[in-house]
Protein backbone atom coordinates (compact mmCIF):
# COMPACT_ATOMS: atom_id res chain seq x y z
CA UNK A 1 0.00 0.00 0.00
CA UNK A 2 1.44 3.34 -1.07
CA UNK A 3 1.15 6.42 1.15
CA UNK A 4 2.28 9.92 0.23
CA UNK A 5 3.17 12.78 2.60
CA UNK A 6 1.98 16.34 3.14
CA UNK A 7 4.67 17.34 5.61
CA UNK A 8 8.20 18.29 4.59
CA UNK A 9 9.99 17.72 7.90
CA UNK A 10 12.94 15.36 8.13
CA UNK A 11 11.94 11.74 8.95
CA UNK A 12 12.71 10.83 12.55
CA UNK A 13 12.46 7.06 11.97
CA UNK A 14 11.54 4.70 14.78
CA UNK A 15 8.58 2.44 15.34
CA UNK A 16 5.36 2.34 17.32
CA UNK A 17 3.44 -0.29 19.30
CA UNK A 18 6.55 -2.07 20.53
CA UNK A 19 4.65 -2.68 23.77
CA UNK A 20 0.96 -2.10 24.52
CA UNK A 21 1.74 0.81 26.85
CA UNK A 22 3.17 2.73 23.88
CA UNK A 23 -0.28 3.23 22.36
CA UNK A 24 -2.98 4.55 24.69
CA UNK A 25 -6.44 5.52 23.42
CA UNK A 26 -9.05 7.39 25.48
CA UNK A 27 -12.56 7.80 24.12
CA UNK A 28 -14.28 11.21 24.11
CA UNK A 29 -18.08 11.22 24.21
CA UNK A 30 -20.55 12.95 21.91
CA UNK A 31 -20.73 15.93 24.28
CA UNK A 32 -16.97 16.57 23.87
CA UNK A 33 -16.71 16.49 27.67
CA UNK A 34 -17.09 12.86 28.70
CA UNK A 35 -13.68 11.25 28.45
CA UNK A 36 -12.83 7.72 29.53
CA UNK A 37 -9.53 8.17 31.32
CA UNK A 38 -6.81 5.53 31.43
CA UNK A 39 -6.20 4.36 35.00
CA UNK A 40 -2.70 2.87 35.26
CA UNK A 41 -3.36 1.10 38.57
CA UNK A 42 -3.25 -2.68 38.34
CA UNK A 43 -6.69 -3.13 39.88
CA UNK A 44 -9.71 -0.86 40.07
CA UNK A 45 -12.13 -1.46 42.92
CA UNK A 46 -15.82 -0.74 42.40
CA UNK A 47 -18.22 -0.88 45.37
CA UNK A 48 -20.86 -2.75 43.42
CA UNK A 49 -23.11 -3.50 46.41
CA UNK A 50 -23.21 0.19 47.29
CA UNK A 51 -23.83 1.18 43.67
CA UNK A 52 -26.78 -1.19 43.24
CA UNK A 53 -28.20 -0.16 46.62
CA UNK A 54 -28.05 3.56 45.81
CA UNK A 55 -29.23 3.34 42.19
CA UNK A 56 -32.73 2.22 41.28
CA UNK A 57 -32.63 -0.84 39.05
CA UNK A 58 -32.71 -0.12 35.32
CA UNK A 59 -32.08 -2.33 32.32
CA UNK A 60 -29.02 -0.60 30.85
CA UNK A 61 -25.73 -0.22 32.68
CA UNK A 62 -22.89 1.92 31.32
CA UNK A 63 -19.30 1.31 32.42
CA UNK A 64 -15.81 2.43 31.45
CA UNK A 65 -14.10 -0.50 29.75
CA UNK A 66 -10.31 -0.66 29.65
CA UNK A 67 -8.40 -3.39 27.85
CA UNK A 68 -4.75 -4.11 27.14
CA UNK A 69 -3.42 -6.23 24.26
CA UNK A 70 -6.90 -7.37 23.22
CA UNK A 71 -9.18 -6.46 20.33
CA UNK A 72 -12.54 -4.96 21.25
CA UNK A 73 -14.37 -8.06 20.04
CA UNK A 74 -12.10 -10.42 22.00
CA UNK A 75 -12.55 -8.37 25.17
CA UNK A 76 -16.33 -8.23 24.71
CA UNK A 77 -16.34 -12.01 24.19
CA UNK A 78 -14.60 -12.51 27.53
CA UNK A 79 -17.05 -10.21 29.33
CA UNK A 80 -20.14 -11.83 27.79
CA UNK A 81 -18.82 -15.27 28.63
CA UNK A 82 -18.24 -14.36 32.27
CA UNK A 83 -21.62 -12.62 32.60
CA UNK A 84 -23.35 -15.48 30.73
CA UNK A 85 -25.21 -13.10 28.46
CA UNK A 86 -25.32 -12.68 24.70
CA UNK A 87 -22.73 -10.44 23.08
CA UNK A 88 -25.69 -8.63 21.50
CA UNK A 89 -26.48 -7.19 24.94
CA UNK A 90 -23.13 -5.38 25.09
CA UNK A 91 -22.90 -2.14 23.10
CA UNK A 92 -19.88 -0.03 22.18
CA UNK A 93 -19.23 3.07 20.07
CA UNK A 94 -16.23 1.86 18.08
CA UNK A 95 -13.58 -0.80 17.62
CA UNK A 96 -10.26 -0.04 19.27
CA UNK A 97 -6.71 -1.25 18.55
CA UNK A 98 -5.53 -4.62 19.79
CA UNK A 99 -1.87 -3.74 20.35
CA UNK A 100 -2.68 -0.93 22.73
CA UNK A 101 -4.26 0.11 25.99
CA UNK A 102 -7.71 1.44 25.10
CA UNK A 103 -10.43 2.98 27.24
CA UNK A 104 -14.01 3.27 26.05
CA UNK A 105 -17.58 3.42 27.34
CA UNK A 106 -19.77 0.33 26.86
CA UNK A 107 -23.37 -0.53 27.75
CA UNK A 108 -24.65 -3.81 29.19
CA UNK A 109 -28.34 -4.62 28.98
CA UNK A 110 -30.00 -6.79 31.68
CA UNK A 111 -26.75 -7.04 33.59
CA UNK A 112 -26.58 -9.88 36.15
CA UNK A 113 -25.62 -8.02 39.34
CA UNK A 114 -24.19 -11.00 41.17
CA UNK A 115 -21.82 -11.81 38.31
CA UNK A 116 -20.58 -8.37 37.30
CA UNK A 117 -19.58 -7.66 40.89
CA UNK A 118 -17.19 -10.65 40.65
CA UNK A 119 -15.86 -9.99 37.16
CA UNK A 120 -12.13 -10.36 36.73
CA UNK A 121 -10.10 -11.00 33.61
CA UNK A 122 -6.44 -10.30 33.04
CA UNK A 123 -5.92 -7.06 31.09
CA UNK A 124 -9.58 -5.95 31.31
CA UNK A 125 -11.00 -3.43 33.80
CA UNK A 126 -14.54 -2.16 34.24
CA UNK A 127 -15.29 0.85 36.43
CA UNK A 128 -17.31 4.07 36.77
CA UNK A 129 -20.77 2.45 36.53
CA UNK A 130 -23.98 4.40 35.83
CA UNK A 131 -27.48 3.47 34.73
CA UNK A 132 -28.68 5.09 31.50
CA UNK A 133 -31.80 5.05 29.34
CA UNK A 134 -30.15 4.04 26.06
CA UNK A 135 -27.68 1.46 24.82
CA UNK A 136 -24.37 2.59 23.34
CA UNK A 137 -24.18 1.91 19.61
CA UNK A 138 -21.56 2.26 16.87
CA UNK A 139 -20.73 5.92 16.33
CA UNK A 140 -21.77 7.16 19.79
CA UNK A 141 -18.53 9.05 20.30
CA UNK A 142 -17.03 12.27 19.03
CA UNK A 143 -13.27 11.87 19.24
CA UNK A 144 -10.39 9.79 20.53
CA UNK A 145 -7.37 11.03 22.46
CA UNK A 146 -4.08 9.27 21.72
CA UNK A 147 -0.97 9.12 23.89
CA UNK A 148 1.72 7.56 21.71
CA UNK A 149 5.34 6.58 22.30
CA UNK A 150 7.67 6.28 19.31
CA UNK A 151 10.73 4.12 20.05
CA UNK A 152 14.00 3.09 18.38
CA UNK A 153 14.81 6.62 17.19
CA UNK A 154 18.43 6.87 16.02
CA UNK A 155 18.23 10.58 15.23
CA UNK A 156 19.74 12.59 18.09
CA UNK A 157 20.60 15.97 16.60
CA UNK A 158 17.83 18.56 16.51
CA UNK A 159 15.14 15.97 17.32
CA UNK A 160 13.16 18.44 19.44
CA UNK A 161 13.40 21.07 16.69
CA UNK A 162 12.20 18.65 13.99
CA UNK A 163 9.22 17.56 16.09
CA UNK A 164 8.34 21.20 16.90
CA UNK A 165 8.41 22.06 13.19
CA UNK A 166 6.30 18.99 12.48
CA UNK A 167 3.66 20.08 15.02
CA UNK A 168 3.49 23.51 13.39
CA UNK A 169 3.13 22.04 9.90
CA UNK A 170 0.40 19.62 10.99
CA UNK A 171 -1.64 22.50 12.44
CA UNK A 172 -1.31 24.33 9.12
CA UNK A 173 -2.10 21.40 6.79
CA UNK A 174 -3.87 18.69 8.76
CA UNK A 175 -3.27 15.06 7.77
CA UNK A 176 -4.40 13.06 4.75
CA UNK A 177 -7.39 10.97 5.76
CA UNK A 178 -5.98 7.68 4.47
CA UNK A 179 -7.31 4.35 5.59
CA UNK A 180 -4.54 2.67 7.56
CA UNK A 181 -2.85 -0.70 7.08
CA UNK A 182 -5.12 -2.37 9.61
CA UNK A 183 -8.03 -1.79 7.23
CA UNK A 184 -6.37 -4.07 4.70
CA UNK A 185 -5.65 -7.08 6.88
CA UNK A 186 -2.39 -6.29 8.64
CA UNK A 187 0.82 -7.85 7.35
CA UNK A 188 -0.93 -9.99 4.71
CA UNK A 189 -2.70 -6.96 3.17
CA UNK A 190 -5.32 -9.08 1.40
CA UNK A 191 -8.68 -7.94 2.78
CA UNK A 192 -9.26 -5.44 -0.03
CA UNK A 193 -8.09 -7.94 -2.66
CA UNK A 194 -10.66 -10.43 -1.40
CA UNK A 195 -13.27 -7.65 -1.49
CA UNK A 196 -12.55 -6.99 -5.16
CA UNK A 197 -12.83 -10.69 -6.03
CA UNK A 198 -16.16 -10.89 -4.19
CA UNK A 199 -17.47 -7.89 -6.14
CA UNK A 200 -16.41 -9.69 -9.33
CA UNK A 201 -18.31 -12.80 -8.12
CA UNK A 202 -15.04 -14.78 -8.08
CA UNK A 203 -15.90 -16.55 -4.85
CA UNK A 204 -13.52 -19.50 -5.23
CA UNK A 205 -10.53 -17.25 -5.91
CA UNK A 206 -11.48 -15.08 -2.93
CA UNK A 207 -11.66 -18.02 -0.52
CA UNK A 208 -8.43 -19.59 -1.73
CA UNK A 209 -6.64 -16.25 -1.36
CA UNK A 210 -7.97 -15.84 2.18
CA UNK A 211 -6.95 -19.33 3.22
CA UNK A 212 -3.58 -19.70 1.49
CA UNK A 213 -1.91 -16.28 1.13
CA UNK A 214 1.17 -16.16 3.36
CA UNK A 215 3.50 -13.45 4.57
CA UNK A 216 7.00 -13.56 6.01
CA UNK A 217 5.78 -11.91 9.22
CA UNK A 218 3.18 -14.62 9.95
CA UNK A 219 3.77 -17.30 12.56
CA UNK A 220 5.53 -20.29 11.02
CA UNK A 221 2.82 -22.75 12.10
CA UNK A 222 0.05 -20.82 10.32
CA UNK A 223 2.29 -20.07 7.35
CA UNK A 224 3.02 -23.80 6.85
CA UNK A 225 -0.68 -24.67 7.18
CA UNK A 226 -1.50 -22.21 4.39
CA UNK A 227 1.29 -23.51 2.16
CA UNK A 228 0.24 -27.14 2.62
CA UNK A 229 -3.38 -26.33 1.86
CA UNK A 230 -2.42 -24.50 -1.32
CA UNK A 231 -0.72 -27.61 -2.73
CA UNK A 232 -3.84 -29.77 -2.96
CA UNK A 233 -6.83 -27.71 -1.68
CA UNK A 234 -7.94 -30.72 0.36
CA UNK A 235 -10.10 -28.84 2.84
CA UNK A 236 -11.00 -31.81 5.03
CA UNK A 237 -7.40 -32.97 5.27
CA UNK A 238 -5.99 -29.62 6.33
CA UNK A 239 -8.76 -28.31 8.61
CA UNK A 240 -6.90 -29.61 11.67
CA UNK A 241 -3.61 -28.00 10.56
CA UNK A 242 -4.83 -24.52 11.49
CA UNK A 243 -4.58 -23.60 15.19
CA UNK A 244 -7.63 -22.63 17.23
CA UNK A 245 -6.74 -18.93 17.01
CA UNK A 246 -7.23 -19.16 13.22
CA UNK A 247 -10.93 -19.58 13.93
CA UNK A 248 -12.28 -18.01 10.76
CA UNK A 249 -10.11 -20.23 8.57
CA UNK A 250 -11.29 -23.31 10.47
CA UNK A 251 -14.95 -22.32 10.00
CA UNK A 252 -14.43 -21.98 6.25
CA UNK A 253 -12.50 -25.24 6.00
CA UNK A 254 -15.10 -27.19 7.96
CA UNK A 255 -17.82 -25.87 5.66
CA UNK A 256 -15.85 -26.68 2.51
CA UNK A 257 -15.00 -30.14 3.82
CA UNK A 258 -18.71 -30.97 3.56
CA UNK A 259 -19.57 -28.75 0.56
CA UNK A 260 -16.34 -28.36 -1.45
CA UNK A 261 -17.84 -26.15 -4.17
CA UNK A 262 -19.94 -23.85 -1.99
CA UNK A 263 -17.49 -20.97 -1.78
CA UNK A 264 -20.16 -18.32 -1.22
CA UNK A 265 -21.45 -20.48 1.64
CA UNK A 266 -17.96 -20.38 3.16
CA UNK A 267 -18.19 -16.58 3.22
CA UNK A 268 -21.59 -16.82 4.91
CA UNK A 269 -19.99 -18.87 7.73
CA UNK A 270 -18.17 -15.77 8.91
CA UNK A 271 -19.70 -13.19 11.28
CA UNK A 272 -21.61 -10.47 9.43
CA UNK A 273 -19.11 -7.83 10.53
CA UNK A 274 -16.30 -9.75 8.83
CA UNK A 275 -18.37 -10.29 5.70
CA UNK A 276 -18.98 -6.55 5.37
CA UNK A 277 -15.31 -5.82 5.99
CA UNK A 278 -14.09 -7.29 2.69
CA UNK A 279 -16.07 -4.97 0.43
CA UNK A 280 -15.53 -2.01 2.76
CA UNK A 281 -11.79 -2.67 2.63
CA UNK A 282 -11.88 -2.51 -1.16
CA UNK A 283 -13.82 0.77 -0.99
CA UNK A 284 -11.10 2.03 1.36
CA UNK A 285 -8.39 0.92 -1.08
CA UNK A 286 -10.08 2.85 -3.91
CA UNK A 287 -10.36 5.90 -1.66
CA UNK A 288 -6.62 5.77 -0.97
CA UNK A 289 -5.94 5.35 -4.69
CA UNK A 290 -8.03 8.43 -5.47
CA UNK A 291 -6.17 10.43 -2.82
CA UNK A 292 -2.81 9.41 -4.30
CA UNK A 293 -3.91 10.22 -7.84
CA UNK A 294 -4.81 13.76 -6.81
CA UNK A 295 -1.47 14.20 -5.05
CA UNK A 296 0.56 12.67 -7.88
CA UNK A 297 -1.05 14.99 -10.40
CA UNK A 298 0.05 17.95 -8.32
CA UNK A 299 -3.33 19.11 -6.99
CA UNK A 300 -2.30 18.59 -3.38
CA UNK A 301 -5.20 18.97 -0.98
CA UNK A 302 -6.72 22.02 -2.65
CA UNK A 303 -10.25 22.07 -4.03
CA UNK A 304 -10.66 21.22 -7.73
CA UNK A 305 -13.60 21.53 -10.12
CA UNK A 306 -16.49 19.25 -9.17
CA UNK A 307 -15.41 18.48 -5.59
CA UNK A 308 -18.14 17.64 -3.10
CA UNK A 309 -18.03 20.10 -0.19
CA UNK A 310 -19.65 19.18 3.13
CA UNK A 311 -19.33 21.60 6.07
CA UNK A 312 -16.67 23.51 4.13
CA UNK A 313 -14.49 20.40 3.76
CA UNK A 314 -13.61 18.41 0.62
CA UNK A 315 -15.12 14.92 0.68
CA UNK A 316 -14.17 12.10 -1.67
CA UNK A 317 -16.38 9.12 -2.54
CA UNK A 318 -16.29 5.68 -1.04
CA UNK A 319 -17.57 4.12 -4.25
CA UNK A 320 -20.83 2.16 -4.23
CA UNK A 321 -23.75 1.36 -6.51
CA UNK A 322 -25.52 4.63 -5.65
CA UNK A 323 -22.44 6.84 -6.14
CA UNK A 324 -22.85 9.64 -8.66
CA UNK A 325 -19.62 10.66 -10.36
CA UNK A 326 -18.62 14.24 -9.64
CA UNK A 327 -18.63 16.81 -12.39
CA UNK A 328 -15.51 18.36 -13.91
CA UNK A 329 -11.97 17.36 -13.06
CA UNK A 330 -12.94 15.58 -9.84
CA UNK A 331 -15.21 13.24 -11.81
CA UNK A 332 -12.46 12.54 -14.36
CA UNK A 333 -10.13 11.39 -11.60
CA UNK A 334 -12.83 9.20 -10.04
CA UNK A 335 -13.45 7.46 -13.38
CA UNK A 336 -9.72 7.02 -13.90
CA UNK A 337 -9.35 5.13 -10.61
CA UNK A 338 -12.21 2.72 -11.42
CA UNK A 339 -11.00 2.21 -14.99
CA UNK A 340 -7.53 1.27 -13.79
CA UNK A 341 -9.10 -1.29 -11.43
CA UNK A 342 -11.53 -2.56 -14.10
CA UNK A 343 -14.45 -2.08 -11.70
CA UNK A 344 -17.79 -0.37 -12.28
CA UNK A 345 -20.20 1.19 -9.83
CA UNK A 346 -22.74 -1.53 -10.66
CA UNK A 347 -20.29 -4.19 -9.41
CA UNK A 348 -21.02 -2.96 -5.88
CA UNK A 349 -24.56 -4.37 -6.16
CA UNK A 350 -24.23 -8.10 -5.48
CA UNK A 351 -27.34 -9.94 -6.62
CA UNK A 352 -26.15 -13.22 -5.09
CA UNK A 353 -25.79 -11.99 -1.51
CA UNK A 354 -26.77 -8.57 -0.20
CA UNK A 355 -24.11 -8.47 2.53
CA UNK A 356 -21.51 -8.14 -0.23
CA UNK A 357 -23.12 -4.96 -1.58
CA UNK A 358 -22.52 -1.33 -0.69
CA UNK A 359 -24.36 1.79 -1.78
CA UNK A 360 -21.38 4.05 -1.07
CA UNK A 361 -20.83 7.22 0.93
CA UNK A 362 -18.35 10.09 1.33
CA UNK A 363 -15.28 10.63 3.49
CA UNK A 364 -13.25 13.70 4.41
CA UNK A 365 -10.11 14.19 2.31
CA UNK A 366 -8.10 15.89 5.06
CA UNK A 367 -8.43 15.45 8.84
CA UNK A 368 -7.88 18.05 11.53
CA UNK A 369 -5.60 17.30 14.47
CA UNK A 370 -6.38 18.81 17.87
CA UNK A 371 -4.15 19.46 20.90
CA UNK A 372 -1.01 17.96 19.34
CA UNK A 373 1.75 18.12 21.94
CA UNK A 374 5.27 16.79 22.34
CA UNK A 375 5.14 15.43 25.88
CA UNK A 376 8.76 14.34 26.26
CA UNK A 377 11.97 13.18 24.60
CA UNK A 378 13.95 10.64 26.64
CA UNK A 379 16.29 7.67 26.32
CA UNK A 380 14.60 4.47 25.14
CA UNK A 381 14.87 2.11 28.11
CA UNK A 382 13.91 -0.88 25.96
CA UNK A 383 16.40 -0.14 23.19
CA UNK A 384 19.72 1.12 24.67
CA UNK A 385 21.43 3.77 22.60
CA UNK A 386 18.14 4.93 21.08
CA UNK A 387 15.71 7.76 21.85
CA UNK A 388 11.95 7.74 22.34
CA UNK A 389 9.37 10.49 22.16
CA UNK A 390 5.87 10.72 23.58
CA UNK A 391 3.11 12.62 21.77
CA UNK A 392 -0.50 13.32 22.65
CA UNK A 393 -3.24 14.47 20.28
CA UNK A 394 -6.97 14.23 19.57
CA UNK A 395 -8.66 13.05 16.37
CA UNK A 396 -12.29 12.93 15.32
CA UNK A 397 -13.89 9.47 15.32
CA UNK A 398 -12.98 7.22 12.43
CA UNK A 399 -9.58 8.85 11.91
CA UNK A 400 -6.34 6.86 12.07
CA UNK A 401 -3.57 7.89 14.45
CA UNK A 402 -1.12 6.09 12.18
CA UNK A 403 -1.72 8.76 9.51
CA UNK A 404 -0.17 11.38 11.78
CA UNK A 405 2.62 9.08 12.97
CA UNK A 406 3.46 8.05 9.41
CA UNK A 407 3.99 11.71 8.51
CA UNK A 408 6.42 12.06 11.43
CA UNK A 409 8.33 8.81 11.00
CA UNK A 410 8.09 8.56 7.18
CA UNK A 411 8.81 4.80 7.27
CA UNK A 412 10.57 3.12 4.36
CA UNK A 413 9.24 -0.40 4.93
CA UNK A 414 6.61 -2.50 6.67
CA UNK A 415 7.08 -3.26 10.36
CA UNK A 416 7.17 0.30 11.70
CA UNK A 417 3.86 -0.25 13.52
Amino acid sequence: MKYLYLTTTQPIGGRIKEIADDFIVEEIGVDYKTQVKYLPDKRVYVEWDKFFLENPEKKILHVDFEKKGLSTTAAINQLSRFLRISKKKIGYAGLKDKRAITCQRISISDVPKERISKFYYKNIKIYNPAYKEKEITIGDLKQNKFIITVRQISLFDYLDKIVSEFVKEIYEKGIINYYGEQRFGGVREITHKIGKLLLQRKYKEAIILYLTQTNEYEEEHIKKAREDLKKDLDYRKHASDFPARAGYEKQMLNHLANQPEDYLGAIKCLPKGIQYLFVHAYQSFLFNQLVNLRLEKGFGVKQIEGDKIINDKIHLPLFGYETQFSSGLAGQLEREVLKKEDISLLDFKNQDYGALSSQGEYRKFVSEVYDLKLEEITDDEINPGKKKIKLSFVLDKGQYATNLLRELIKPEKIGWC
